[in-house]
């Protein structure tokens, strides 16, 4: 693959943005017909652009998986310490609960799974794929240290005494209920709020140290 012109900033720029440009579509075009459902030829006129184009920017299709994959991964990292540290967190999690029992996509919402079904098939991929797993594990690990110091600051910030067993089994409690909540969207997408609600509430106080 021949990289774009990044001589000078413009066109770094102009790159950077088509770069985005096709991930965007890639994933729009991952969501609706699954990693391998999904053509390059497909992708690129959801891009708007050439295939020959396309392939400037991504080698294959499977450049394109590992890149979308750490752009999500990352985007959720840097979420993380925008999240309020409170059981506010509850109705922002029935918010997603509810959008991804609707079949909705999620912005950039707290620490949320943005798309149900890119997660399946993220998840699945990382089975099939030694390299999609590995990339997966490396941020999967990066985001669950963010997660326990956005958790230590949070134990600091009230004044309580940082138990470091403590905090990491509240962090995987955390990123069980947020994955868990996901997929009990896709099967059971008829749960009263009220039960999530107060499922949620009891979760979060635990993991807040409430």
């Amino acid at each position: 693959m021949t990289p774009p012109d990044s001589s000078s900033p413009s066109a770094q720029s102009r790159a950077d943005a088509q770069r985005v440009r096709i991930l965007d579509a890639a994933q729009r075009c991952f969501i609706a017909r699954g990693f391998h459902g999904a053509a390059v030829s497909e992708i690129a006129s959801e891009a708007g652009i050439s295939q020959g184009l396309m392939y400037r920017y991504f080698d294959n299709k499977r450049a394109m998986i590992l890149a979308l994959i750490q752009r999500q991964l990352e985007e959720d990292q840097r979420s993380i310490g925008q999240t309020p540290a409170s059981l506010d967190m509850v109705d922002g999690l029935l918010a997603c609960y509810q959008q991804w029992a609707r079949g909705e996509s999620i912005g950039n919402l707290d620490t949320a799974i943005a798309n149900v079904g890119l997660y399946a098939e993220i998840t699945a991929e990382a089975q099939r794929d030694p390299a999609v797993g590995a990339v997966l594990r490396k941020h999967d690990k990066m985001t669950t240290e963010a997660v326990c110091q956005w958790l230590r600051e949070h134990d600091l910030a009230r004044g309580a005494q940082v138990d470091e067993p403590s905090l990491r089994e509240r962090t995987l409690l955390l990123r069980v209920v947020v994955e868990g909540l996901a997929m009990r969207a896709v099967r059971d997408p008829d749960l009263a709020p009220d039960t999530v609600r107060r499922l949620l509430q009891r979760a979060i106080s635990q993991v807040l140290g409430a």
